[in-house]
């Protein structure tokens, strides 16, 4: 008589059965988080630098996007108030500033710009695209101004290194894929009546095109800063005494350098020695 060998096969244990209401609560709640304003700000303040205050406005999200170039046309104060803002953040910030001998580095250190964190680079010579590679690497903003019209394999390997580095590029030279552009307009000064006084603020429309808005500002104001034209007046001139505005001349732009050629050389020299004064 044969006796069955008895079964020893392992059964497994049922699984379980999952809860779909628990699985649907779970992916709710990550996309609530991923979707949320706190969520949201961190992914920006990540990709971006800070701004002034009186540029907040104009600018995507408020803020100078990272590792981009970003065209500053034709205008040295908003060029100065845009590398402020970074710098005047943060006390890690580093700037340099590369073929650009005519910055008014008086008027940069009033919008906020530590010049003990600033490097110059007056003139780079033909090497212009290598020194801005290295010290994109070594600063978070960089302003440029090419001595000349960067080529199109110059513009792809410095687009890679800003990448690369998260440095934000200001140039003042037109730059094939730029993420945004920057124009100042219908600048006039204000403070001079018939005959007397003297420049006490430029107010400025102020343009930014690549998802970006336009304001009217004192670029500078009386305090040598930047400020929207409404808090300025709310806390400036009384009513009924407004200074007349004077306009610069015809071909100056509002620009420095159109004051300075009325100036003569005299204007040209003076503006030397503030220069090396400030340094």
């Amino acid at each position: 008589m044969s006796i069955a060998a008895p079964d020893t096969t392992a059964v497994e244990p049922a699984l379980p059965v999952p809860d779909l209401e628990d699985e649907r609560r779970l992916r709710l709640a990550d996309l609530l988080e991923e979707t949320s304003p706190a969520t949201r700000r961190t992914r920006v303040e990540a990709a971006t630098r800070p701004a002034l205050p009186a540029l907040a406005p104009v600018l995507p999200d408020s803020r100078l996007p990272r590792g981009v170039a970003v065209e500053v046309v034709d205008d040295h104060y908003l060029l100065g108030a845009m590398a402020a803002g970074p710098a005047a953040e943060a006390a890690t910030v580093w700037t340099a500033a590369i073929s650009m001998p005519t910055l008014g580095l008086a008027a940069a250190r009033a919008y906020g710009l530590p010049l003990e964190r600033l490097l110059l680079v007056d003139t780079p010579g033909e090497r212009w695209s290598e020194i801005t590679s290295v010290l994109a690497g070594a600063c978070e903003v960089v302003l440029l101004d090419p001595p000349v019209p960067p080529r199109p394999r110059e513009l792809q390997r410095l687009e890679a290194r800003l990448r690369a580095a998260g440095t934000t590029l200001l140039t003042t030279t037109p730059w094939t894929g730029a993420a945004l552009r920057l124009t100042a307009g219908n600048a006039t000064w204000s403070g001079l009546g018939d005959g007397h006084g003297m420049l006490r603020s430029r107010t400025v429309d102020v343009r930014c095109t690549g998802r970006g808005r336009a304001a009217r500002l004192l670029l500078p104001d009386e305090n040598g800063s930047a400020s929207t034209v409404r808090t300025a007046d709310a806390a400036g001139t009384p009513p009924g005494r407004r200074r007349r505005p004077w306009r610069p001349p015809p071909g100056s732009s509002g620009s420095l350098a159109g004051l300075r050629a009325r100036c003569g050389s005299g204007g040209t020299e003076a503006a030397a020695v503030g220069r090396n004064v400030t340094r």
